[in-house]
């Protein structure tokens, strides 16, 4: 469609005058009238009434420019929305998460970045590790939260942070001497004193599982276990009732370490961290404000590295 066109239309029909409105213009008096005498030719009607002095417009007339004035009002905000858009100060973005931690990083974060991108409609889908690797492949989220540890090859990643992991025991269930007690007051678990220790774990094919079965096969034994889950918080929750001890992430120690009779402890002095990265397609093309939305995620969460 010409819009041009359009807005010579309601230039003539505002102002009701041929001459002043192609002054207007920047262009001929006979140039304008050739201009809309054809406009008109071409859809049939008359638009204007030129036998009266200003002219004025035909019943035929004042429908078409009603319409006209709004398919330019819908085409000026059509064409500010898509510049928003490349902007980045519109759009849609779709995150996968796994429920557990939407509920440590959402909190977090979603405050924040709504105050920072108003007009950037978020949406989240909850699915375990597995799914949403296949929802990022078939493209039905953006990019996913998820730890990299294996089975992400065939993705990119952009890392968010590093978040620490914890053996949880209830509190006053393990013996001084299966510690070290670093001088700011954190405590170090010695590996080798809980070959006879059972533990709760995570099945097979959640990456924490895989996480310590590598721990645990590096320290030359395999761990005693009395039951498996599908959780960290279900972990968690039987290692403060003194069924055993657990392996679980920041995020999920963090909220109920003052709640729960639990001890933490460190599983090295320096540390053991997986990486928590944005999980893309690979080769996808982000928009920006997807690309916001991930750095805002490593400026709220860069202070996870330590592990506080």
């Amino acid at each position: 469609m010409e819009f041009n066109k359009l807005q010579y239309l309601l230039k003539v029909a505002d102002i009701g005058n041929f001459t002043k409105a192609a002054e207007d213009l920047y262009m001929t008096q006979p140039a304008l009238s050739h201009l809309i005498s054809k406009l008109e030719r071409e859809e049939g009607i008359k638009i204007f009434d030129r036998s009266s002095n200003p002219i004025t417009l035909t019943y035929e007339g004042e429908f078409y420019i009603e319409t006209a004035r709004q398919i330019l009002a819908l085409n000026n905000q059509l064409q500010q929305d898509l510049a928003d858009i490349t902007s980045g100060k519109k759009g849609r973005l779709t995150i996968g998460i796994p429920p557990a931690r939407a509920a440590f990083m959402l909190p977090q974060f979603l405050p924040e970045y709504a105050r920072r991108y108003p007009d950037i409609q978020l949406y989240t889908v909850e699915h375990n590790s597995r799914q949403l690797r296949e929802d990022v492949q078939r493209g039905d989220v953006d990019f996913a939260i998820l730890p990299v540890l294996q089975g992400f090859e065939n993705f990119d990643k952009i890392n968010l942070y590093e978040e620490e992991l914890f053996l949880v025991a209830k509190t006053g269930s393990l013996p001084e001497e299966s510690c070290l007690h670093l001088p700011n007051g954190e405590s170090v678990i010695r590996l080798e004193c809980l070959r006879n220790e059972p533990f709760i774990l995570l099945k097979h094919g959640h990456g924490m599982r895989y996480a310590l079965d590598v721990l645990f096969d590096y320290n030359g034994y395999k761990p005693k276990i009395v039951m498996e889950t599908t959780n960290n918080e279900t972990a968690l929750g039987l290692a403060a009732a003194g069924m055993g001890l657990a392996v679980v992430p920041f995020m999920t120690v963090e909220p109920l370490r003052n709640v729960l009779p639990i001890k933490a402890y460190k599983i090295s002095e320096a540390g053991m961290k997986w990486t928590v990265a944005a999980i893309l397609r690979l080769n996808a093309c982000l928009s920006v404000h997807t690309r916001d939305c991930i750095d805002l995620m490593r400026e709220i969460f860069k202070s996870q590295a330590s592990g506080r």
